[in-house]
């Protein structure tokens, strides 16, 4: 009867533990997750892009440029930003696999042997002993805490992953779009070079018609000013070309020492501009590896609340022992056997409130990466409707803008025929040379700013990544 007395007492005891923790830790309200209504539309009028396609994984092979697609090839492989996040990944994955090894059983073998002798006034004593014992623990997931840490360690992993696709995709767009900034410099310095001879050219007129009286001195010296100021205009873009140079192979992950590039004088007029389908708002949720990350990191927040809730709750261990020993020195014949097994309990019963403050931490911690989330997904819309407005933009002004270009030049043509002739003054020939040279450098910026919005737009939609076809590692 005192044996089941007090088994009893140890159950209302348990009980009355258990009780009290889970009125202490009572579930709280989910937490909605943002979402966006499959009706909305981008901001841009519906007849643009309906002969477009939708993003692929090597979106950049759309501009059709071999030396674009062996730049990225060469990043992908080479870069260290990149090959360090892959590691970071690979981190995250063994953390994986450390939280769940706890839902298993631990196994441990040790051994002994050891001799002793005694040496006191009476004859001296000697002693030996070996022994052998296999112990086997294992924690029993009642509350299931064990398996809300491996939760939250395999959504961190997979945040990681996330991670590692979103600095994929920002490498490939930079480096695109560094390497259509270094077409571009290349370009303007062509349209530099030219425009300069286009001055020096007229200062022979100039300088002609003033050995014969027709022009004065200071006709002269305002050509000769616009010369040496189009020849200073090529020192900042030379600067610019090579810091830019040196900026697209550290991306690539090689030495800017030395770094050279190829391409065609009119490789950034003839480059292919592909036309990309946004598609529809909501897609974003699953064609973007960042948003994918952030909701990862919230089934991680989500899994540690749970760990912070049963961390209130009592927790129960098995314990298996099993031995042999001896006491001969390296044997066990005939060894003496021994056998045992406990269950321990542990819980808490004051801890001055520490286990509710982790438990206050991890919702707020939760309730945060909500709003992170849904501050995600606004700044994902926002970049792709203004991504495509860019790209509508920027092609409606460059349209334009080559209409100006070839009025100017076909004006200074004839004002420059017409000085020859006499009919013009010098001032307005400088007038109709400064703005050739403008709407040609404008034209270049023009076709540089398109084909930097269709890069922005394939990184604003995810560069064609997907859930189903993204990978951690590449």
């Amino acid at each position: 009867m005192l044996i089941n007395k007090r088994t009893g007492g140890l159950r209302i005891l348990l009980l009355t533990i258990a009780a009290a923790t889970l009125t202490g830790c009572a579930a709280t309200l989910p937490i909605e997750r943002p979402t966006l209504e499959s009706a909305q539309t981008w901001n841009i009028p519906k007849d643009i892009g309906e002969d477009s396609v939708a993003p692929d994984r090597l979106w950049w092979q759309g501009f059709g440029s071999d030396e674009l697609n062996q730049l990225i090839r060469r990043a992908f492989e080479q870069s260290p930003d990149l090959a360090a996040m892959a590691e970071r990944v690979f981190q995250a994955e063994q953390q994986a696999r450390i939280a769940g090894s706890s839902l298993l059983p631990s196994l441990g073998l040790t051994g002994s042997t050891s001799s002793r002798v005694s040496d006191g006034r009476g004859p001296s004593e000697r002693s030996e002993s070996t022994s052998a014992t296999l112990t086997a623990s294992y924690e029993l997931d009642v509350w299931g805490n064990l398996a809300a840490s491996r939760n939250a360690a395999e959504a961190s992993f997979r945040a990681t992953a996330f991670d590692y696709d979103t600095v994929r995709l920002t490498l490939a767009s930079s480096v695109a779009t560094t390497w259509f900034q270094l077409l571009g410099l290349e370009q303007q310095l062509r349209v530099a070079r030219e425009n300069l001879r286009i001055s020096e050219r007229v200062e022979r007129i100039v300088e002609v018609r003033y050995r014969n009286g027709a022009a004065n001195r200071a006709e002269l010296l305002r050509q000769q000013t616009e010369v040496l100021n189009q020849r200073a205009s090529l020192v900042p873009l030379q600067l610019q070309y090579r810091q830019t140079r040196s900026a697209l192979a550290v991306l690539v992950g090689a030495s800017p020492l030395g770094f050279e590039v190829k391409a065609a004088d009119d490789t950034l007029l003839t480059m292919a501009l592909p036309s990309v389908d946004a598609g529809l708002p909501p897609e974003l949720l699953t064609r973007r590896p960042d948003l994918a990350r952030e909701e990862a990191r919230l089934q991680a927040a989500d899994a540690s609340v749970e760990q912070a809730r049963t961390a209130l709750l009592p927790s129960f261990s098995l314990d298996l022992n099993a031995g042999v020993n001896n006491t001969n020195l390296l044997s066990l014949t005939d060894p003496v056997k021994t056998a045992g097994w406990s269950l321990l309990l542990a819980q808490t019963l004051f801890d001055g409130g520490r286990l509710d403050a982790q438990q206050a931490i991890s919702e707020s911690r939760r309730q945060e990466l909500v709003e992170t989330y849904r501050s995600t997904i606004l700044t994902a819309l926002q970049e792709t409707d203004d991504a495509l407005d860019r790209v509508q933009t920027s092609q409606y002004r460059e349209e334009l803008q080559q209409t100006v270009n070839e009025r100017a030049a076909r004006t200074l043509e004839l004002t420059e025929l017409r000085y020859k002739e006499g009919s013009d003054q010098l001032l307005t020939l400088l007038e109709a040379q400064r703005t050739l040279f403008q709407t040609r450098d404008q034209l270049v910026q023009l076709r540089l700013s398109r084909l930097v919005a269709a890069v922005d737009l394939y990184k604003a939609l995810g560069g064609g990544w997907g859930r189903a076809a993204g990978k951690a590692v590449q």
